[in-house]
């Protein structure tokens, strides 16, 4: 949350009921007013800094206590941070982008506060990891927060964010400036936003990275927003910005199908770059041998080139199917007979089946997504993840965290029963 203060000379006053939206009928449970004295930090300034904190602390529970008493007012309070930040980092990053004070949001109530609490929390995550340097303190930190209630939460990251604002208040107007591909996707998400086509929080989630990451490097900021953005929860669909998707696509490899490791149903094309199941009816399993490498139950082939270093991307058309999957294999992970293709078993697979598009995970993940005409495929054995998008519309759809050793390759595969239309390999 954002204490709105009100200097009067050497009077602070924090009001918890400034942290209400101007039209929102007041809670006498919870308005509370702490009078803060400014201090004279060349007389005793550790003593004054602590009663600081000691007062602000006070302010914070109490208005916490209050708004657990009142559950109407927790959507009004959430737009309200988002509104103080929004303004904090329209001054701070020069964007030449007036953020409006008036928040246009799309969808139902519960919608618009389910996409203001996941932003609320990814942004306090984003602070976290980037004030945590040491891995042991960052794995530390994210298995003590899977085991908090999502109230607890959100609490804890209205507080964070409550610090980045009074952060960002310190800082000067026009003091961070998006460069180069920044600043033409943050002026891409405006235009969206503009045209009612988003609401203001993805706008906000790029001036926000680009003050989180104003000091480094600029091959970083591409890693570290992959690194922290997809591998949180509820991703689904975010926009991927420019400068991300070109890090990620000039990882291209030339994927080229192994006709070997191809279940006899399968039809291959010579230069390995789409394939379709066979009409009924063929002799295909008339000189059929079981081989490890090869698929025998499911109608799947992987790629002739496997990988356990680097990162690599590519893409595959499944524009018009109504079946496929597409993903990526371990090399030990077993082939023969119909196997259960998930995580537990070396299998990180997207799979399109009955018109539902849904993550191979234990137990399957239903993704509410329409379904993609081109599949892109981020396999990142630095970071251990492979990730899915919406290539043409470059959305995320889905991140798996996978176990890579670098002992055995990780391979591209592919999966179809339709004999029709064919899945192309694009990239």
């Amino acid at each position: 949350m954002a204490f709105a203060a009100e200097n009067q000379g050497t009077l602070i006053t924090l009001s918890e009921g400034s942290l209400q939206g101007p039209h929102t009928k007041r809670d006498v449970s919870v308005a509370v007013s702490y009078p803060f004295i400014k201090p004279d930090l060349k007389a005793d300034p550790q003593r004054n800094i602590v009663k600081i904190i000691k007062y602000a602390g006070n302010v914070f529970h109490q208005w916490i206590r209050g708004v657990q008493q009142n559950d109407d007012l927790r959507l009004d309070e959430s737009k309200y941070i988002i509104r103080e930040l929004a303004a904090e980092l329209d001054r701070v990053v020069q964007s030449k982008i007036l953020v409006s004070q008036k928040l246009k949001n799309k969808g139902t109530t519960e919608e618009q506060e389910e996409e203001q609490q996941y932003y609320i929390l990814q942004w306090a995550e984003d602070v976290e990891n980037i004030q945590t340097k040491q891995t042991d303190q960052e794995e530390k930190q994210q298995t003590t927060s899977e085991q908090l209630s999502k109230e607890i939460q959100l609490t804890k990251a209205k507080k964070i964010l409550s610090e980045l604002f009074w952060q960002l208040k310190d800082m000067k107007q026009n003091s961070v400036r998006p460069n180069g591909e920044w600043e033409e996707t943050l002026r891409d998400l405006h235009k969206e936003w503009k045209q009612g086509e988003s609401s203001i929080l993805p706008v906000m989630d790029c001036m926000m990275w680009t003050v989180l990451q104003s000091k480094s490097s600029e091959d970083s900021v591409p890693r570290q927003w992959v690194k922290s953005k997809q591998r949180s929860k509820n991703t689904v669909g975010l926009c991927i910005p420019n400068p991300v998707w070109n890090w990620i696509t000039r990882s291209t490899a030339d994927v080229v199908l192994d006709p070997n490791t191809a279940n006899p149903d399968l039809l291959v094309s010579e230069d390995g770059k789409y394939l379709r199941a066979k009409k009924y009816g063929h002799e295909s399993w008339k000189e059929f041998q079981i081989k490890r490498s090869k698929f025998d139950g499911w109608t799947c082939v992987q790629a002739k080139e496997g990988y356990n270093t680097g990162h690599h991307y590519w893409e595959v058309d499944v524009r018009k199917k109504h079946e496929w999957r597409v993903g990526v294999v371990k090399e030990s992970a077993l082939r023969n007979g119909y196997v259960t293709m998930n995580t537990k078993a070396g299998y990180w697979n997207l799979r399109l089946q009955l018109g539902t598009l849904m993550a191979l995970t234990e137990p399957v993940t239903k993704l509410n997504l329409l379904k993609p005409s081109k599949i892109g495929v981020y396999l990142n054995l630095e970071e251990g993840h492979v990730s899915f998008y919406d290539a043409e519309k470059r959305r995320h759809i889905y991140t798996f965290n996978t176990e890579c050793t670098g002992k055995e390759n990780i391979y591209p595969m592919f999966g179809t029963v339709e004999t029709d239309r064919a899945l192309m390999i694009s990239s």
